[in-house]
């Protein structure tokens, strides 16, 4: 790798840390069912298991699944591949439980897994990039590959894909699928995908004797809403909807774009956020925290930072990722429901996020890989993993009825994924973090009434140019 690569490389790392306790994408922190160490536990290498994860019902759900098959053939002796994930010890036990049955399939493929937390994973492969060497399977975040494209870190899958006809592209969703790919050809196969949806709960609505969210709702109708359901102070405050939008990287996707703005240009090389139609939006929202206290204020803010709103019950409406849908089916506070995020005049939008898997250009067993790559996130592997915001469309249903997910929403999940979702307006270019960071204090000084809206903009706008230099590297 050459200086610029280098250079490319390290903006990358230094801005993915935050986005992971950014309100805008919270998918890092919730697919986790608690919060535990990152690392590989010490397992029976011949029944990987525990609690959580038993071998036996692993290896009884192993037997039920038709595991595809590809054109690319099996290594005709031993190789070694090495998998790099990032993820924590209850996840890595299914991993290795994964590994143990796929080892059995294929026994001339032996895997050497490294994993690391998400915070240091970057960092840690930059180095071995620059070294010029890296794992032959690898994570990567959706707002990194760009980067790993553009300094040939990456190798393009489409020469696998074509020798795999079972594939199925159809089964996964264009709108995530942006993240990975450049000039036609695609880098990366999401371990993950998901939009976000307008969550409500239920008891609250019922209380106030007032119907559900659904498909008809406009952002105003909701504000509406929300003002109504708003009651209460102190520590029995129900707040109408939670959180307020702040600047984040899908701040455009969710709040923006339905009313006709943004935070940057699609390109990520200008600041839009001071137009008309972004400061008449964010104006709306920061009369219904200030005026109205509908949303909690920042002091509020920071006195629940243990206790979220929402997750407690005190928030009626809430926006956030199909990947929360676990947690949320498993609470005993309050009934939930879920539906489509509210219209503006431009339309509807949600933010089609996900992770990948991507295969670096370095790795001398490619074949091998791809044959690791394919079955992982075949629609098999996802079930076998029991994640809850499967990229696959053909896992949503049969993951949703293990994890306790209503059938009704996973079938909203699908349908949103196939109609509006989108990667359009998601910040994913290298200057991401500065802009966030940049932006936030400023708006917060909005939050508590220092300044209007269209000054806060005018500033973050100001302020936020000079950064996004930094997004022409790629």
């Amino acid at each position: 790798m050459n200086r610029r690569q280098i250079l490319a490389l390290a903006v990358a790392a230094a801005a993915v840390p935050a986005l992971s306790a950014c309100a805008g994408d919270t998918r890092q922190q919730k697919q986790a069912a608690a919060p535990v160490k990152s690392g590989v536990p010490t397992l029976d290498p011949n029944r990987p298991g525990n609690e959580t994860w038993p071998f036996e019902q692993a290896e009884a759900l192993n037997r039920s699944l038709t595991w595809p098959k590809t054109n690319v053939p099996d290594p005709s002796s031993k190789v070694v591949i090495t998998i790099a994930n990032t993820s924590d010890v209850i996840a890595e036990v299914r991993n290795a439980q994964f590994d143990f049955f796929f080892k059995q399939r294929h026994p001339n493929i032996e895997i050497r897994r490294e994993t690391s937390t998400f915070d240091s994973f970057l960092t840690k492969y930059m180095a071995q990039a620059a070294g010029g060497s890296l794992p032959d399977v690898m994570y990567n975040h959706y707002s990194w590959t760009q980067n790993f494209i553009a300094n040939g870190i990456v190798h393009p899958l489409d020469e696998f894909i074509a020798r795999t006809p079972d594939f199925g592209m159809a089964d996964l969703p264009e709108a995530g699928l942006a993240y990975f790919r450049r000039d036609g050809k695609l880098y990366g196969l999401p371990t993950d995908m998901a939009p976000k949806l307008l969550y409500f709960n239920k008891d609250i609505f019922d209380k106030a004797g007032l119907k559900y969210p659904d498909e008809t709702w406009t952002f105003e109708k909701m504000i509406e809403t929300a003002k109504k359901l708003k009651s209460g102070s102190g520590a029995t405050k129900i707040f109408g909807f939670s959180p307020s939008p702040k600047p984040a990287p899908d701040l455009s996707t969710v709040f923006l774009m339905p009313y006709g703005g943004r935070f940057l240009s699609p390109d990520e090389t200008q600041v839009v956020i001071n137009s008309p139609e972004a400061v008449k939006t964010m104006s709306m929202w920061l009369d219904l925290l200030v005026k109205d206290g509908v949303t909690p204020s920042l002091a509020e803010e920071l006195l629940l930072e243990k206790v979220d709103p929402w997750k407690s019950g005190h928030a009626a409406m809430h926006i956030n990722g199909a990947w929360i849908m676990t947690e949320l089916s498993k609470q005993k506070a309050f009934k939930w429901g879920a539906t489509h995020v509210p219209k503006g005049p431009q339309g509807r939008f949600s933010p089609a996020v996900g992770s990948a898997l991507v295969m670096p250009a370095s790795s001398r067993n490619k074949e091998a890989a791809w044959i690791y790559m394919y079955e992982y996130l075949s629609t098999s592997g996802y079930q076998f993993r029991r994640i809850s915001a499967p990229a696959r469309q053909s896992a949503w249903l049969p993951n949703a009825e293990a994890l306790g997910i209503p059938k009704e929403t996973a079938e909203l999940v699908k349908e949103i994924l196939a109609d509006y979702a989108t990667s359009d307006g998601v910040m994913r270019m290298p200057a991401t973090k500065k802009i966030v960071d940049t932006a936030k204090p400023i708006w917060e000084r909005a939050m508590i009434g220092k300044v209007d809206a269209e000054t806060a903009l005018k500033e973050i706008a100001d302020k936020v140019a000079p950064l996004l230099a930094e997004n022409k590297i790629a």
